[in-house]
């Protein structure tokens, strides 16, 4: 059984988020030619939070979402869970 180093999961983790922006954004063009609304949960979000939910820390992005918009406990998990 191969054992992961801190380095390599972290790069395995940043490799994932990188396609996922990636489907992201392919999705976006094909929803606007193909007439469909699609709301990026991701495109209103401040680039502080992005960065700590790309970084792992939910609570950390929590308490920042509710640092920067004034939001609930419920009102900021529900928006870092969406991202």
């Amino acid at each position: 059984m191969a054992v992961l180093s801190q380095l390599q999961i972290s790069s395995y983790i940043e490799q994932m988020f990188d396609r996922l922006r990636r489907i992201e954004q392919q999705l976006a063009v094909l929803s606007e030619q193909a007439g469909v609304p699609y709301d990026n949960p991701a495109a209103g979000a401040a680039p502080e939070v992005l960065e700590l939910v790309e970084a792992g820390d939910r609570m950390g992005a929590i308490r920042k979402y509710r640092e920067l918009t004034g939001a609930d406990l419920d009102e900021a998990r529900a928006a870092v869970e969406a991202l």
